[in-house]
């Protein structure tokens, strides 16, 4: 295809793909603690593309999410020498990036809050850590992040009235932490209604059509 002629047919696909995102890309189901946020197809600030988001808090004055698919080239053992555990560091959203948050799937820790029915955020540090370093593989039962996802009040109702999320209660709670980041916002779109399913295979940048 020419040059100009492919360049009209990436923007008539563009206008076409925004007016279809805004008719159908949009959430049936209101924001709250253990729902999941998936991103537009199309964000593509860094923070966020392609993002799934575990809320961890939501109410009317603000909310606060963990991104769960961005790991970053760091592990525990880069910030803690005396922790034998090379537990990826995961990008957690752009706010407080210095500290350090965790999820986890160990019951009765103190301190920790319930999120979903099998996942947990915070707690008793030393208690979680006892727990991990005895499994074969904890990194499907305990996820650390720099950083979280932040709105406050009204911002993150906003966001979803504009299509930049859906939010969903619709995901498999026990695959979260399983598997693999690159493929989770994909996963957890097909798991989706059919209209919001195709979704999962758009492309991100529309000249790659």
């Amino acid at each position: 295809m020419p040059f100009a002629n492919r360049k009209i047919f990436c923007l008539f696909v563009s206008k076409s793909m925004k007016i279809l995102q805004r008719h159908i890309f949009k959430s049936k189901t209101a924001p709250q603690a253990g729902s999941l946020l998936l991103a537009d197809p199309h964000l593509t600030e860094d923070f966020f593309q392609r993002a799934a988001i575990l809320l961890v808090a939501h109410d009317t004055t603000e909310s606060f999410g963990l991104v769960l698919n961005h790991p970053t080239e760091l592990v525990l053992s880069d910030l803690f020498e005396h922790i034998e555990l090379d537990l990826p560091i995961y990008n957690g959203g752009p706010v407080a990036p210095e500290q350090l948050f965790y999820l986890h799937r160990f019951a009765n820790i103190k301190g920790a809050t319930r999120v979903t029915e099998k996942l947990y955020f915070g707690g008793d540090w030393q208690a979680v850590l006892m727990h991990a370093i005895v499994l074969k593989k904890p990194e499907n039962h305990l996820r650390l992040f720099a950083g979280y996802a932040g709105w406050g009040a009204g911002q993150l109702a906003s966001e979803l009235e504009d299509h930049a999320w859906i939010c969903t209660t619709v995901f498999q709670e026990q695959s979260l932490l399983k598997v693999a980041p690159s493929a989770l916002w994909k996963k957890s779109m097909l798991e989706q209604e059919p209209k919001l399913a195709m979704f999962a295979h758009f492309p991100l940048n529309v000249s790659d059509n």
